[in-house]
């Protein structure tokens, strides 16, 4: 009787094959593709975010920064390599009930910053607000090729850059309910007061939407400068039942509330208290 592979495993084979096979020529140091792929896996937990009940939106764009002799090593085999990754992040996407809208892309980058064997990954979802013409973040642009592919492919799928899918695909499938999602709730009196530890300077957040983002990356509601922070690290809702909850997105660090730490979901009470890095939150509510 045979046994059905995995089909992440298919992809991690093919990943090891390109180190021990021929292509080891071409990397002579420690880093390996297979361990960018991991890393790829992890920056896409890390960047998802939620979108709504039982669903997380995955980057599209993963900008992989390495040193100059990785990077240059890289390039000799860079389209083998990227369709290695993508196809390792769809099928990745698809074990945990990701919405990928596109198929990923992949960028790879020359940094001074880093030695040998040594990489750094940003991963980044198509801006949906910003009026730039490609709709995509401007931290770095795309090439004619990559923006054309996904135009493309969001046009197949009845989007356009820059929007959010209608409807909404899980894992790469349709969403099979077909069912609409229901208007969000009126928003009570809440607040946040924000303090940062170290210094004891704090200020007041105002709650007025049902969904507010906390985390590194600019496009958060609420920016924590904090390199122990990750660029998508939490998110509070406002939900249906009249409760705000908090959620951890897949952070490195997790959340700690009321002195208990990384928990990834916790119904906030009035004069609850949570830590994300260096900075104290304190909510409360009317």
């Amino acid at each position: 009787m045979k046994t059905r592979q995995n089909p992440l495993n298919k992809v991690e084979a093919f990943m090891q094959r390109i180190v021990e096979g021929p292509f080891a020529f071409f990397f002579p140091t420690k880093l390996q593709p297979a361990q960018i792929a991991r890393r790829l896996e992890r920056a896409m937990e890390d960047g998802s975010l939620i979108q709504g009940e039982g669903w997380r939106l995955a980057p599209e764009i993963y900008d992989i920064y390495l040193s100059y002799k990785d990077h240059q090593q890289m390039q000799l085999v860079e389209a083998t390599l990227k369709q290695g990754w993508e196809e390792q992040l769809v099928h990745f996407a698809r074990l945990h009930n990701y919405t990928l809208r596109v198929n990923p892309v992949f960028r790879l980058h020359p940094s001074s910053n880093l030695r040998v064997g040594d990489m750094h990954i940003e991963a980044t979802l198509i801006d949906k607000s910003a009026n730039n013409e490609s709709g995509i973040m401007h931290t770095q642009s795309l090439s004619k090729e990559q923006l054309a592919q996904l135009q493309m492919q969001l046009q197949a799928a009845g989007q356009s850059m820059p929007g959010i899918p209608n409807p909404p695909t899980y894992g790469g499938m349709a969403n099979p309910s077909g069912v609409q999602p229901t208007a969000a709730p009126a928003v009570p009196q809440a607040w946040l007061t924000i303090r940062l530890s170290q210094s004891g300077n704090q200020k007041d957040y105002r709650i007025e939407k049902s969904v507010v983002n906390i985390g590194r990356q600019l496009t958060n509601d609420i920016i924590v400068e904090d390199k122990r922070v990750s660029r998508y690290h939490a998110q509070i809702k406002y939900q249906a039942d009249g409760q705000f909850t908090i959620y951890d997105l897949g952070s490195t660090n997790g959340i700690t509330v009321n002195g208990t730490p990384n928990l990834r979901m916790h119904v906030l009470q009035n004069g609850d208290r949570f830590t994300i890095g260096s900075y104290d939150f304190y909510f409360q509510r009317r």
